[in-house]
């Protein structure tokens, strides 16, 4: 018994020391370094202060901005109010004067009996219409009970009596003798033949006429429209869906006095008798005496603030929890790993003079024998410091230890068998790979060498790690790619015909996969190289998860890819195949804390049906793929022999538009811009045509494309604005007053060419101040990085070159961006203009208006092609307009027409 248990202590072990014996140099060890306890807790306290600083300094900040924005929301849609009730008010002023002059016209015999209910006048919103005599009496009404009942002691027949004057009054709410219900008086005097009061013609409404532009999509629920008089009677107010009346106020205080137009936050109970606290905007009318109001629920405007707070908060809270856990789990680690060190140092420092610092580790292992002579395992019986090393751990803690206490199963059979053979043949040597998980062998490949020495083995162990790994290395750069880990090119050109030889001699189908991301340039132009790298290796992961687990995704290089199909046994499975590889970019890509969709552009080619070598597959495939580019992207396509005729009509194409600008055959027309107020030309917009021989006069939408992208563009962009500056100086020969001309500017001429350079240069060169200029940028391509961010805007304003942004409506700008970029003219794009006279389709034109004019910009809608488009864009506030209605565009002549009444 004795005897077993000095077996089973190591050597050395003092005997009596009780549970604490192996934890006081432990112990020892941490009063010694007491700091280790306290370092990642502090590290980890700071980084939670610095979280909580940054998050709810982020949200202090957003709060303020959307407050802003709302202000600057709340006056538009003011603005939008007031434009359409003075529209509404000015209707029916119209309406009383056309019943006063057919009142005297038809010899005062008009009977207005039933014209409500013949549906003559509005039932929605006009409550009675009637004529009143200069005694006060009902001469004819919608009602024709009120007929012969007396007027005279009203406040409005009263007030016309007494002015003296040809006034619209407007009175406060009154209980309606004809309707009764409460309504609103509107009316003007009659005059007898000598100008003397004859009475008056009168409309009464009811409360909701004032309150018929609520903007439901926009005030939603608890939103609010009103009118007051400056009087501070309410007219009319609306929340939701109710109109509320006199008898039952809404509004609850009166307003400022001044200013005429205002944005205010409104506080609950006090203002409003629902309670709601809302941002409001008010604009008087002074030629009405009155006030539009209008109301949005803050509490509702917010929820979208509120939520992102909620959620910004609860990750602050979760990110602090884990900085909690990673300290703890950083402590324990730290703790432990410097413990480690600290033994390791010592055992160093006690045997450093015995122990040889060699290249390889050495060990002696002794073989341990069952009762019938069986070798069941193997004894540790000394080792040097490198030896150790290589297992991670000391020769203290390796020494008199046994093999099955640091491997099992496989591993420790493995290791036996090693050893079993230099016993049985006094050699054993190999070279290892260690790949088992829980192989304590710190070195990726090893060499192994055991000799037998008497009864023990005498093993060397030697790291060729480096070595192997600078092998794979040499391999792995020739036949893989560096950014996303997957085969390259140089691997397809010796896999695919080896490949294509197995599928022949197999009888077997092979198919080629030619992927061309859609939309990567404008990813990698607008975030930057590094966002682009990380976007192609998101795109090799997932089109190894879209294919068969035996099929090879490889990146040819830039945002191409190919997909090499083995065992194909028919194009249906093929087919499968592309539409999981479409349906892997149907998610979109997370990059810079936004999510960017891109599709992919796929092309087939079928072993042996279009061609039976790896080159022929690969062109075919690619050819395949710039038929899908061409037809709207985002699909799959076969390879099919007629593609060839569409590659050569773009190449022949391409070749006559780099001929057409070396021979300069491109020519600007001129379309111009009128303001709707003069009728006078204030702008033209510069539009390149090309002179293309045998077909005459070509429209940009059959080149610009191309030219964009073959970066022709720039070339193109350079030779317009030099033709403009020319015909301006041509057009100031004799003195003439010219009116500025725009220029088209596309996101690539921004990011190839100095813009600000060109237009200077240009301006000098023909002479002309560069105020006769003015750049036009679609409201898409400003968003794009470097081009509303840079400094060249402020260059170009520095020459005094005007700035519009152009197709608004059609991107995704919003107010913040556009108040920071500060452009000069907004242009409507023509799909708004084209609805202006649908129901309700001037509401979203009327905003636009509204917005660009705080802004300070002016407005030019496009598309004009009606005299009926052009009254109501005029009605609405528009400034200037631009479309066939005025002109076409032409060539330019010997003078600029900007003389006044030259268009409609």
């Amino acid at each position: 018994m004795t005897q077993h248990i000095d077996k089973a202590l190591p050597p050395g072990t003092p005997v009596g020391l009780g549970v604490l014996g192996p934890l006081r140099p432990f112990l020892a060890f941490l009063r010694r370094h007491l700091a280790l306890l306290l370092l990642w807790p502090a590290i980890a306290l700071g980084a939670a202060a610095l979280l909580w600083g940054g998050v709810l300094l982020d949200l202090r900040h957003e709060l303020h901005d959307r407050k802003a924005e709302l202000e600057q929301q709340v006056d538009a849609y003011t603005r939008s109010l007031v434009i359409r009730t003075r529209r509404s008010i000015g209707d029916t002023d119209r309406l009383l004067q056309l019943l006063r002059h057919n009142w005297s016209a038809s010899g005062q015999r008009i009977d207005l009996a039933g014209t409500i209910e013949a549906g003559i006048f509005s039932q929605q919103h006009i409550a009675a219409v009637a004529i009143i005599g200069r005694n006060g009496m009902v001469l004819t009404s919608s009602h024709p009970s009120a007929v012969g009942q007396d007027f005279s002691d009203k406040a409005y027949f009263i007030a016309q009596q007494r002015a003296g004057a040809d006034l619209l009054h407007i009175s406060t709410p009154l209980d309606g003798q004809l309707s009764n219900r409460e309504v609103i008086v509107f009316s003007r005097p009659l005059w007898a033949p000598d100008r003397r009061f004859d009475g008056i013609v009168l409309v009464s409404v009811h409360p909701s006429f004032f309150t018929q532009h609520y903007a439901e999509p926009i005030l939603r629920d608890f939103g609010m429209v009103g009118v007051i008089g400056d009087d501070g009677v309410v007219r009319a107010t609306r929340a939701g869906n109710v109109v509320h009346a006199s008898r039952t106020p809404f509004l609850r205080a009166a307003l400022p006095a001044s200013p005429a137009v205002g944005v205010a936050r409104f506080e609950g109970e006090r203002w409003f008798a629902d309670g709601h606290t809302r941002v409001t905007g008010w604009q008087r009318m002074p030629d009405y005496g009155l006030v539009g109001i209008v109301g949005v629920d803050e509490y509702s405007a917010m929820a979208a603030f509120r939520a992102h707070r909620q959620a910004a908060l609860d990750n602050a809270w979760w990110n602090t929890l884990w900085l909690a856990l990673a300290a703890l789990a950083a402590t324990s680690l730290y703790l432990h790993a410097r413990w480690k060190q600290h033994q390791i140092e010592a055992i160093r420092s006690t045997y450093r003079l015995a122990t040889e610092d060699a290249g390889e580790g050495f060990f002696i292992n002794r073989p341990l024998r069952d009762l019938h002579g069986a070798v069941r395992d193997f004894e540790i019986v000394d080792c040097n410091q490198y030896g150790a090393d290589m297992f991670g751990k000391g020769p203290r803690e390796l020494i008199g230890h046994r093999l099955s206490e640091f491997y099992q199963g496989k591993l420790f059979k493995a290791a036996c068998a090693r050893l079993g053979e230099a016993l049985d043949t006094g050699l054993h040597d190999s070279e290892i790979q260690v790949t088992a998980p829980n192989q304590l062998l710190k070195p990726k490949w090893i060499r192994y060498k055991a000799v037998r020495a008497g009864d023990d083995l005498a093993v060397t162990i030697r790291d060729i790690s480096e070595a192997k790994a600078h092998l794979s290395e040499l391999e792995l750069r020739s036949n893989s790619d560096a950014l996303t880990g997957l085969p390259n090119r140089h691997w397809i050109q010796h896999y695919l015909p080896q490949a294509i030889e197995a599928a022949r001699s197999g009888g077997r189908g092979l198919a080629v996969l030619f992927i061309d991301l859609d939309g990567f340039k404008t990813v990698n132009d607008a975030l930057g190289h590094a966002a682009g790298d990380e976007l192609l290796r998101t795109v090799g992961k997932r089109l190894k998860l879209a294919v068969r687990p035996r099929d090879h995704v490889v990146r040819l290089g830039g945002d191409e890819f190919v997909v090499v199909l083995e065992h194909v046994d028919s194009p249906a499975g093929v087919e499968h195949v592309a539409g999981r590889v479409l349906e892997a970019f149907h998610n979109g890509f997370h990059l810079q804390h936004s999510t960017h969709v891109l599709g992919a552009s796929i092309g087939i080619s079928l072993f042996p049906e279009h061609g039976d070598d790896a080159q022929t597959l690969l062109k075919n495939a690619d050819i395949a793929m710039y038929s899908v580019k061409t037809d709207g992207k985002g699909s799959f396509r076969f390879f099919q022999a007629r593609f060839f005729e569409a590659i050569r009509t773009r190449l022949e194409t391409e070749l006559e538009l780099r001929s057409a600008l070396d021979l300069q055959q491109f020519v600007v027309h001129y379309q111009p811009r009128v303001d709707l107020a003069a009728g006078t030309a204030s702008s033209m917009e510069a539009l390149v045509r090309w002179d293309r021989p045998g077909k005459g006069l070509v429209g940009p939408d059959s080149f610009i494309a191309l030219a964009e992208e073959t970066g022709l563009i720039v070339q193109l962009g350079e030779q317009v604005v030099d033709s403009v500056c020319r015909q301006l100086a041509h057009w100031a020969r004799d003195g003439a007053v010219l009116v500025p001309v725009s220029v088209n500017i596309s996101p690539r001429q921004f990011s190839q060419c100095d813009v600000p350079a060109l237009f200077r240069s240009a301006s000098l060169r023909h002479g002309i101040d560069p105020s006769l200029l003015e750049i036009e940028v679609t409201e898409s391509s400003m968003m794009q990085e470097g081009i509303g961010e840079s400094d060249v805007f402020r260059q170009l304003r520095g020459l005094g070159i005007k700035l519009c942004i152009d197709d608004f409506g059609t991107g995704y700008s919003s107010l913040s961006q556009l108040q920071k970029l500060r452009f000069d003219v907004l242009k409507i794009d023509r799909a708004f203009v084209l609805r202006i006279e649908h129901p309700d389709g001037d509401t979203l034109i009327a905003s636009m208006i509204a917005m660009a004019h705080a802004l300070g910009m002016r407005v030019v809608a496009e598309g004009v092609e009606s005299i009926r488009q052009m009254q109501l864009l005029k009605t609405l506030g528009c400034d200037e307009g631009q479309g066939y209605y005025f002109s076409r565009p032409v060539a330019p002549g010997e003078r600029q027409p900007v003389a006044a009444h030259a268009f409609p």
